[in-house]
């Protein structure tokens, strides 16, 4: 589809006004609905699979040892953050937004916390593992049971 967006980013239309998301997108629309497609097959995937790992974590007791706690809250915080990409993924597919103001803003908040907490979660287990290799011996003493 051809649009002529020299009107549409002349608009002075505020991020208030309901217009200003409803607008279309300013690149190619097939490029979009491809990134689009792509991004609703990963959000489904990872809801299934982060979905049956936490599902074993809660199962199987056997599973809950200190150094897999950080995987399961890992696979936990993927499986909320998927609750965001499903609103990216349909407005691509449409080359337009669709959830107006409040609905970029959960998804930007999702992002955020998803973002955050998977960075510090995976530097909580490379220090753990750090400490492993460089004093093997010690190990036993920054391990806590939780359960």
């Amino acid at each position: 589809m051809l649009y002529n967006y020299s009107t549409i980013l002349e608009e002075e239309l505020s991020q208030d006004n309901p217009l200003f998301w409803n607008r279309p997108t300013p690149v190619n629309c097939l490029t979009i609905r491809t990134i689009g497609i792509f991004e609703f097959l990963a959000a489904f995937c990872g809801m299934i699979l982060n979905g049956a790992l936490v599902c074993s974590f809660i199962r199987y007791k056997e599973l809950r040892t200190p150094p897999n706690i950080f995987i399961m809250f890992l696979s936990f915080v993927g499986l909320l953050a998927t609750c965001g990409m499903p609103l990216s993924s349909l407005s691509s597919i449409n080359c337009q937004w669709l959830f107006n103001r409040g609905g970029c803003q959960f998804e930007a908040i999702v992002a955020f916390l998803y973002g955050c907490a998977s960075a510090y979660l995976l530097c909580a287990v490379s220090i753990g593992r750090c400490y492993i290799i460089v004093r093997p011996f010690n190990a036993k003493d920054v391990t806590v049971s939780l359960f």
